[in-house]
């Protein structure tokens, strides 16, 4: 059998290794992307993120609503305005994981004299 010569020799244990390193990297970004490696603190701002994009899509869809509706009143020749939907409870309330702050389901009120 022919040995191999110094440079097949590095080129062989480089490849080994950027095989390896892959491998682990790869075992590094399934555990990410399970949620492993996500602390209490950006699970909850994942948590928030997706309430603000839920949020933005429901403001879209009643900002839709109130101009079709509006649009329609003024078509019909009504001179009244558009009454906005009733409010709707978007997300369900979720309880917070050891004390951390939890955003309220939605506004509330405020009185002023």
């Amino acid at each position: 059998m022919k040995s191999l010569t110094p440079i097949q020799s590095l080129a062989l244990l480089i490849l080994v290794g950027v095989a390896i390193s892959g491998w682990l990297y790869g075992i590094h970004w399934k555990r990410v992307a399970s949620g492993d490696l996500f602390s209490s603190e950006e699970r909850l701002m994942i948590r928030l993120q997706d309430q603000i994009r839920s949020l933005t899509e429901t403001n879209a869809n009643l900002t839709e609503q109130i101009k079709t509706h509006s649009l329609a009143s003024d078509e019909a020749g009504e001179g009244t305005p558009p009454q906005p939907p009733a409010p709707v409870d978007v997300l369900p309330e979720v309880p917070s994981p050891q004390g951390l702050p939890v955003l309220p389901s939605r506004p509330q009120k405020i009185e002023t004299h």
